[in-house]
């Protein structure tokens, strides 16, 4: 039986723990670093797989006295696991794993990216060309040695490619994390024609955006409700409590939503007009697979998820008024809304279903033990 050792970030065994159970059922032995407070619960949940004490992927620090320690961190634990594969994922395990691994001596070592993020969003700034360069000669060591990356959209892999952190012959697209289609069914429609957006509430997701259009198309459409999900963040390009608040007009400010099956449930249309270079976005693969057309941007990751005119519609980033324009033609023709719904659920049918996705990531690991 051959060992693989996961290292993900704390928050992403969330979005993990089924291809951590696939890859088990498939006969490996399965390690998973975790936050020791987290180890109880997910033991009880999945007891087949081995979780590890392991606390140093929290934090966005680039320091380099924060790093080296998570870069020995890594090397104990790989060392005291003595795993045949090491699985990457995130951008601290993705860098310092990979190398570590390479020095421990691990033959097979892959990484998953899924999304850039800050980084490599294409605005101007000195502080963000500089931690571009630095994440792109990090990004180069830490998949120097990779048996293989998996990309979770062609943009992010061909950037890449292009700036020779990987290779095109070690590297492939995987469309997104997947979505369990059992959790995510399509449920009626409210009687209320109702637009959610649920995010991180910062900047480049785009919810100035959609506050602005909601506020637009409140104006002329009393009767539309607008919601908004999401924690107040920490981010300097955070949306603030003081500006929730001037929104309440015309916004419902629901908070940070637990159960986003249930969110969408009560919603009409999914709106995510963000630009922040994600994977393929999570919460847009939920909304299809219940069945909810989409509005998204034309941007990295986002454009995976949406054939426009079909099961939603694509608007350039960063334009209010295309989003106010795009959400007004389901105002105007609600009879649209279960058509493309029930076209975004075959979507996720035939492209996203989460056990597809991870056989396709289990097939490559498994080639490369041949």
């Amino acid at each position: 039986m051959k060992k693989i050792l996961f290292l993900f970030n704390a928050k992403a065994i969330k979005l993990r723990q089924v291809l951590l159970d696939d890859f088990s059922k498939e006969g490996y032995e399965c390690y998973c670093a975790l936050p020791k407070d987290d180890i109880a619960f997910w033991s009880q949940k999945y007891p087949q797989i081995h979780f590890v004490p392991f606390n140093n992927f929290s934090g966005t620090s680039i320091g380099i006295a924060d790093n080296l320690k998570t870069y020995f961190k890594i090397k104990d634990l790989i060392k005291q696991i003595r795993p045949d594969i090491v699985f990457l994922g995130n951008v601290k395990p993705n860098i310092y794993g990979g190398i570590a691994a390479h020095k421990c001596g691990v033959k097979h070592i892959y990484g998953l990216v899924s999304g850039l993020g800050y980084a490599f969003i294409d605005e101007p700034g000195l502080k963000r060309a500089i931690v571009k360069r630095i994440c792109t000669f990090l990004y180069k060591l830490g998949f120097k040695h990779a048996s293989h990356v998996f990309v979770q959209n062609p943009d992010d892999r061909n950037l890449f490619i292009e700036k020779h952190i990987i290779r095109e012959g070690n590297s492939s697209v995987v469309p997104g994390t997947g979505v369990d289609l059992k959790l995510f069914s399509p449920k009626p429609f409210p009687q209320q024609l109702t637009f959610l957006m649920a995010a991180r509430l910062i900047k480049e997701k785009g919810v100035f955006h959609f506050v602005k259009a909601a506020k637009a198309l409140k104006q002329k459409y009393p009767q539309v409700r607008f919601v908004l999900g999401g924690n107040i963040d920490t981010n300097p390009s955070a949306i603030t409590k003081a500006q929730l608040e001037e929104c309440s007009q015309f916004v419902d400010y629901i908070g940070y939503v637990e159960d986003m099956a249930e969110a969408l449930e009560k919603c009409s249309v999914f709106v995510y007009p963000s630009y922040y270079r994600e994977g393929i976005p999570r919460a847009l693969l939920e909304a299809c697979a219940c069945g909810r057309p989409v509005i998204t941007t034309d941007g990295v990751g986002c454009r995976e998820a949406v054939v426009d005119g079909e099961n939603g519609y694509k608007i350039p980033v960063k334009d209010t008024e295309c989003l106010a324009e795009a959400m007004e033609k389901f105002i105007i023709n609600p009879e649209i809304i279960p058509v493309m719904g029930r076209k975004g659920r075959a979507l996720a049918e035939n492209k996203f279903e989460i056990h597809r996705v991870n056989r396709q990531i289990i097939g490559v690991v498994g080639d490369g033990l041949k």
